[in-house]
Parts: structure tokens; sequence; C-alpha cells
């Protein structure tokens, strides 16, 4: 028999302290945005388990036509006064799609899936109801870790480029939470269910790697703190980042 994997809950209220900073950028989205087709929330807000003052707002924003260099503008305008204004986020992220794309049946392992499982529908037309249930598959691993190499290399140069101690904490917990999510990929096509949390990317990969017991806690003190020395870092994104990316391809030669 099928096992499907999860759908969010998109009938609770979301954490009180955060109503407030969703309204706002649902309000300015639509006033700011004229080929605005809807609006998905993800992340931990998502979730119902955000942190206040550390989780980031994560949005998807689907468009029916390519954002004007103005509206580029004022859509940067509108994240830096979010997260000014809204000292429950740490930083405002918003992943944007073309409607024709969304509906692309070579994207539908990237975006239907993201779109049905990973996303709460706040504004306009639900694509994700134009989907069906996924299965546990490695297409969707794929498609969601194909970057993880790129990723490494660009987040290498920015960690040694950086005088900034705020950036540098910024580039380490992205480069931890990344690598994270990329070790649930590894083993993601094996479980019956789906990580949203970071705590669950590393008990579903622990399950299947549980030598890797060190380097997950390692990732945690890059999510987390305390800071630690741009060596100490670098050493975990090619070393750990690299076995990441080899266990990928093996995997990738074995399925693919």
């Amino acid at each position: 028999m099928a096992k499907f994997l999860p759908c969010l809950d998109n009938q609770t209220v979301f954490q009180l302290d955060f109503m407030p900073l969703l309204m706002a950028a649902v309000t300015d989205l639509q006033s700011q945005v004229m080929a605005l087709h809807s609006i998905y929330l993800n992340g931990s807000i998502a979730y119902r388990q955000a942190t206040n003052g550390i989780s980031d707002l994560n949005l998807t924003v689907v468009i029916t036509a390519p954002l004007t260099v103005a509206e580029q503008h004022r859509i940067a305008i509108v994240c830096q006064d979010l997260k000014r204004h809204y000292s429950v986020i740490s930083n405002v992220d918003i992943t944007w799609l073309l409607l024709d794309d969304v509906l692309s049946i070579t994207a539908i392992f990237k975006w239907g899936f993201w779109l049905k499982h990973c996303s709460v529908c706040l504004y306009g037309t639900n694509l994700g109801e134009q989907f069906g249930y996924f299965e546990p598959c490695w297409e969707i691993a794929k498609v969601f870790n194909d970057d993880i190499a790129a990723f490494l290399v660009c987040t290498q140069q920015q960690i040694k480029r950086t005088k900034s101690t705020i950036e540098y904490q910024d580039y380490c917990r992205r480069a931890g939470k990344k690598m994270l999510r990329s070790c649930f990929m590894l083993v993601a096509c094996r479980s019956d269910d789906w990580a949203y949390t970071d705590q669950q990317c590393a008990d579903f990969f622990l399950a299947f790697y549980p030598d890797k017991a060190i380097d997950i806690e390692r990732l945690f003190v890059l999510i987390n703190g305390p800071q630690v020395p741009k060596k100490a870092s670098l050493f975990m994104v090619s070393q750990f980042g690299g076995w990441i990316v080899n266990e990928f391809n093996h995997i990738e030669r074995k399925i693919g």
C-alpha cells in the first residue's frame, strides 16, 4: 500500500506573535506586485515551531510575469521594513516562482511537491491543490539537493572574505542548515515521513548513519552557536560537506 508523505496543517492558527507580521507581509506584497498569483508560507512559522527573534520569515511567491526592476527595488525595501519593524524574525527570505514554471511537468517533483507538502497558502489560488499526494522517492530528494556542491563552494568563499561578525554568523547558520537538510535528503527516499525541522532532519539521518553523530552535533553548533573560528567552520563545510556531496553522487549512481 502506498505511503503518502504528510502535508502541513492549513487550519490551525499560527503562533500569535507572528500573526501581525504575516498580515503585513501579505498586504505589502499585494500592494507592490502587479502580477501576483499566490503567496505561501514555509519554514518554522508554517510548522508552528518558530522561535521569537531567531526564526526567518520564509515565503514562496508565485507570479504570472517576471518582476520589473522597479518591483524588485520596492520588494527589497518591503523586506528591509518587515525585518526592521517585526523583531520576531531575524530575516526575510522570499522564493519567486513563475506560474508557468510551477505548472510545468518537469517541475512536478520540486515545485509540485513543495506547494503540496511544504507550504501553507496565505493568499490567492492554492496551487498545491492541483497536485496529488507524493510518496517518498529519490526524484524529490535529488531536485532539492542538486545545488549542494555549488552552495558549499560559494559559502567557503563568503566565509573567507567577510570581516563582519554578523555576516560570518549568518553564513555559518545557513551552511549548517543547508548541510543538515542535505543529510536528510540522503535518506528521504528510505523514510516514511518528511523532516520539517532541523532536529527531524538529524534524527532521520542518524537512523541510517549513526556514525555521523559528531558531525551532526557540529552542524548544530554552526546553526545555534557558540561562534566557532573560521578555520573550524571552513573545515566542516569542506570535509563534511564534501562527504555529503560524495554520498549524494554515490546514491545517484546506484539509483539514478
